[in-house]
């Protein structure tokens, strides 16, 4: 995670010795969170699918802002361990 005031960014990784970008995973959660009711706006470019821009309204309640960490953990949840699964090495 890095970011300033109420501009995240939140970068999902396959392997976090490698950094390696984890785009379908970032695709597949930005696909369970709008399933969810939350629209995330995650980076297009190749080799950066796995990074999300968190970005809410200056006006957001603390309960909207609550709402949609909910919904991203959710979502996570949902998502990662269909690809961590996928691992043969330990990690």
């Amino acid at each position: 995670m890095r970011g300033r005031g109420l501009l995240v960014g939140l970068e999902l990784v396959s392997d976090r010795e490698s950094k390696r970008p984890a785009d379908a995973m970032g695709a597949a959660v930005t696909a369970r969170c709008l399933e969810l009711g939350l629209h995330m706006n995650v980076v297009q470019l190749p080799g950066m699918g796995g990074v999300f821009r968190i970005a809410p309204a200056l006006t957001s309640t603390h309960a909207e802002l609550d709402l949609g960490l909910e919904i991203l953990d959710r979502a996570l949840a949902d998502v990662v361990p269909q690809f961590t699964a996928c691992r043969s090495e330990p990690r």
